[in-house]
C-alpha cells in the first residue's frame, strides 16, 4: 500500500523539478566562492529588500539575509528545492532575523517584483529575454539587477565584475 503513495509523490516531486526547470533554469547552484562578490555588487542597506529568482536552496538570499540584516527574499517553482530551502531558513535563522528572510513556492514571472530593490538571477540566457519586460515594468527607478554567467539580452550592464576562474557578473541599474 506504501508504494504506490511513494511512487506517486517521487513522480510529483520529479515532475516539480522538470516543470521548474523548462519554465526557468536546471538547478545549478550558484558557486559558494562567489557569494561575497554577489554581496559586495549587491550593496544591501538594512532598508534594502533583495529578491532572489530562482533561488533553488536558498544559498545566496540565505547568505545576504545573514550578512546585510536587509529583506531577503527567494522565489523557487520547485517545490522540492523550495521545501529544502525553507527547511535550510528555519535551521538558519531565528527570531527577527528569520523574519527578513523567507522562501516564496512561486512562478517568477507572476511574482511581483513592485517592493523590491535589488534581484538577483541565475537563469537561462532564453529565460533572461522573457523576464526583461517584468523587470522593466514592475521595478522602480535606482533599483539593482544583478545577474550571474550571462548578461541580459538587449540591456547594457552598468558594471560587468570578472574574476578569473569564476563566472561574469552583470549588474544593471534600472534608470
Amino acid at each position: 500500500m506504501i508504494w504506490p503513495i511513494l511512487s506517486l509523490l517521487a513522480f510529483f516531486l520529479l515532475a516539480s523539478l522538470a516543470y521548474a526547470a523548462w519554465r526557468g533554469a536546471p538547478w545549478v547552484p550558484t558557486w559558494k566562492r562567489d557569494l561575497k562578490r554577489i554581496e559586495r555588487l549587491a550593496q544591501l542597506q538594512e532598508t534594502d529588500r533583495f529578491v532572489e529568482l530562482g533561488c533553488g536552496t536558498g544559498r545566496v538570499c540565505r547568505h545576504l539575509a545573514r550578512t546585510s540584516g536587509a529583506v531577503s527574499h527567494g522565489v523557487e517553482l520547485s517545490v522540492l528545492q523550495w521545501a529544502y530551502a525553507r527547511l535550510l531558513g528555519l535551521l538558519a535563522f531565528s527570531g527577527k532575523a528569520c523574519a527578513q528572510h523567507h522562501i516564496f513556492l512561486a512562478d517568477a514571472f507572476y511574482f511581483d517584483l513592485s517592493p523590491y530593490n535589488v534581484v538577483y538571477l541565475f537563469l537561462m540566457p532564453e529565460t533572461y529575454k522573457k523576464i526583461r519586460r517584468k523587470l522593466t515594468s514592475e521595478l522602480a527607478s535606482g533599483a539593482r539587477v544583478i545577474t550571474y554567467v550571462w548578461p541580459i539580452p538587449g540591456w547594457t550592464p552598468s558594471y560587468v565584475d570578472r574574476v578569473e576562474g569564476s563566472p561574469d557578473l552583470y549588474v544593471y541599474v534600472k534608470k
